[in-house]
């Protein structure tokens, strides 16, 4: 059984390609659901850290 938490990226990546009219070859489709699973991977991290209210974002970019 699957973890019910964990999101099903292969149904997702097969969902969202018909959504969009992108077919998927097939010899391409596990590499393309391990890169939606390690940027989910990242995204968390980036969503786990909390950030203060007051934060305001630059208006401007300046490199």
């Amino acid at each position: 059984m699957s973890d019910p938490k964990k999101p099903n990226v292969a149904a997702y990546v097969d969902a969202m390609a018909q959504v969009v009219g992108v077919p998927i070859d097939p010899q391409y489709r596990d590499s393309v659901i391990a890169n939606f699973e390690r940027t989910a991977q990242m995204a968390a991290l980036a969503l786990g850290e909390e950030l203060p209210d007051d934060l305001i974002s630059a208006p401007v970019f300046r490199p």
